[in-house]
């Protein structure tokens, strides 16, 4: 019982602590690692950054403070002209697509259950992994820009954290279950969302897309969404493994993973995370939210 009561408090720790805002000292050296961060002259990168903004007049951001500019600079190693590149990227992809966030009632996508799952256990080598089981999902009552909107929701609220616009993430995709019922609900247009979302046009540290129990089809199809969103940085992080567990034990440890593919860990649906988040949630949530356009009770 004793051993119940303290994974319970483990476990609600993890939750309270999605809303941390703090930039952590001893994050330094990883950053300084992953994202090319030097505490010396970060100010003056960001000053930089925001000077390029003001110069280039290429896209009118909703924030320009130093830490919204951060989780760009830390998604390109710190280096201010890749960061304008991936936020002008960023202002137009919302601007194309303000369905997926305008009035959005996040909450309300707990409705996707399990469809998003994560793994609250963030390790400097890969980051928190993020899982999509495609197989779930519903067609016939839940649209495709659902699917777009919650991956896109996991990873704003996400970059919320310093620890995550750090570490970053790994994408992992499950195939099992999927139909060409579910395939043809990928129109072009969606594919190119999904394709901006998972790092193309999201300040977002990616460090790898892992595709498992995939078929043989589903490969030969995989060229037809590279010729959608032709960047080579993108796809060179994109590793189709098949059937084969051990081929992504080569990448990501076992300790990261959850217990159905290897691993030691339990996973955490996008509904219950979300139910949690809503629980610990405070004014300054409430203000991010509203400002990036979600509906906000």
């Amino acid at each position: 019982m004793k051993t119940d009561i303290k994974m319970w408090s483990f476990e609600e720790i993890a939750f309270q602590a999605e809303m941390n805002r703090h930039e952590d000292p001893d994050s330094e050296e990883d950053a300084f690692v992953l994202c090319g961060e030097d505490p010396t002259t970060r100010n003056k990168k960001i000053v930089e950054f925001r000077n390029l903004i003001k110069e280039r007049n290429e896209c009118h951001p909703h924030r320009t403070d130093d830490a919204y500019l951060l989780r760009f600079l830390r998604a390109r190693q710190s280096i201010p002209a890749r960061a304008h590149r991936l936020l002008v990227r960023y202002c137009n992809f919302r601007e194309a697509n303000p369905h997926l966030w305008r009035d959005v009632d996040w909450f309300g996508l707990t409705r996707l259950g399990s469809v998003f799952e994560g793994v609250l256990y963030d390790r400097p080598d890969v980051g928190r992994i993020i899982i999509c089981r495609l197989g779930l999902w519903d067609p016939d009552k839940l649209p495709v820009e659902d699917l777009i909107r919650g991956c896109l929701l996991l990873l704003e609220i996400g970059i919320m954290q310093p620890k995550l616009q750090i570490v970053g993430g790994t994408g992992l995709l499950d195939c099992e279950g999927l139909t060409m019922k579910h395939m043809r609900q990928f129109s072009p247009s969606i594919a190119l969302q999904a394709m901006n979302v998972m790092g193309y046009s999201f300040p977002l540290h990616q460090r790898g897309i892992h595709i498992i129990n995939c078929s043989r089809f589903f490969e030969t199809l995989f060229p037809l969404f590279k010729r959608l969103a032709p960047a080579d940085d993108l796809w060179k992080k994109v590793y189709m493994h098949g059937y084969d567990i051990t081929s992504l034990h080569r990448y990501i440890d076992p300790e990261c993973l959850p217990k159905r593919y290897g691993g030691y860990r339990d996973p955490v649906s996008l509904e219950r995370w979300l139910t949690k988040i809503k629980e610990y949630k405070n004014k300054s949530f409430d203000n991010d939210m509203r400002n990036l356009g979600y509906g906000v009770d």
